[in-house]
């Protein structure tokens, strides 16, 4: 296997001065404006908020600060502009002649620049996870307390930053095997992530209303696949979620009851709801194979496609 000479290369394109620092301040900036805004919103009263308070708030802010920004919406678009270029650049640059008449298989050169991908963003995903935390900590008045429990959090989140770089990153790749369009294929990756992270809310919402989200409609919807996946991850650290956290999931991703956050005030009882209810249509699991099963059947596709391409 000669892969690896392929994926060194790549690796001295991706690690970029210049996308990696617009990568990071484009990411970092969500935990930075949180912190600069927060303590002007009266929900985060932090000189009345009690320790138990301060540690649900924030910790809910990083766990939806990761599913929808660190490793959501920009993670995603720079994974379909990177990996939805690497085959489509070498032809229309035309040295993809030139590398496929070295003495190396084409599906090496797909391995080789798909696992240097996953060396980049892993690097940049991790530095991410790791500084959101001491960000907000140094940025804020809370309590050390607070800081050790999104730490208690990382590992986790990182494994599912790698879960969506992997996916992701397979779909881009096949993508790019596909098409010999750079245009085409970049920006049908783009609609491919805004249908995902806010189409399919659409999508379900008629398809509730219709009665046949379950139990035909949830194996189609691959942003409840995407969230239930994420489900995975989270329950690993043993962290309880607030109602508030479960009602904005929920809205996302269908995963609890979509309830509207200011209305997590049960009047029968004179208190806050202790939990939602989890929809559990499908088993996370599931959904997590799911999700790596089609990614992954889809990359095969491509890598064949690749093979019986005549290249000009």
């Amino acid at each position: 296997m000669r892969f690896h000479v392929v994926m060194f290369k790549t690796l001295e394109d991706l690690f970029n001065l210049k996308r990696t620092i617009i990568f990071l301040i484009v990411v970092l900036l969500a935990p930075i404006i949180f912190s600069i805004i927060a303590p002007r919103d009266v929900i985060f009263n932090f000189d009345t908020m009690t320790m138990a308070t301060q540690i649900q708030m924030i910790t809910m802010v990083y766990i939806l600060m990761t599913f929808i920004w660190i490793a959501g919406i920009p993670l995603v678009l720079l994974i379909s502009v990177t990996c939805g270029d690497f085959i489509s650049k070498e032809e229309q640059d035309g040295t993809l002649l030139l590398l496929t008449s070295k003495p190396i298989r084409r599906e090496e050169i797909v391995i080789g620049k798909y696992l240097a991908f996953l060396i980049n963003i892993m690097i940049l995903e991790t530095i991410v996870i790791l500084l959101t935390p001491l960000l907000i900590y140094f940025l804020l008045p809370i309590d050390p307390l607070v800081l050790d429990t999104m730490a208690s959090l990382i590992p986790s989140l990182i494994l599912y930053a790698f879960f969506v770089a992997l996916t992701f990153g397979a779909l881009a790749t096949a993508f790019s095997c596909f098409s010999i369009s750079r245009f085409k294929t970049i920006i049908s990756l783009v609609a491919i992530t805004v249908a995902i992270f806010f189409g399919f809310m659409i999508f379900r919402g008629y398809m509730e209303t219709a009665g046949i989200y379950e139990p035909y409609g949830v194996w189609v919807d691959v942003n409840y696949h995407l969230g239930n996946s994420y489900m995975v991850f989270l329950d690993s650290t043993g962290y309880r979620m607030s109602p508030i956290l479960q009602a904005i999931l929920g809205s996302f991703t269908g995963t609890y009851d979509a309830v509207d956050p200011s209305k997590l005030y049960d009047a029968d009882i004179g208190a806050m709801y202790t939990t939602l209810s989890r929809n559990e249509y499908i088993s996370p699991i599931i959904s997590l194979t799911v999700w790596l099963s089609l990614t992954f059947l889809i990359l095969l596709f491509g890598v064949l496609k690749f093979q019986r391409r005549e290249i000009k």
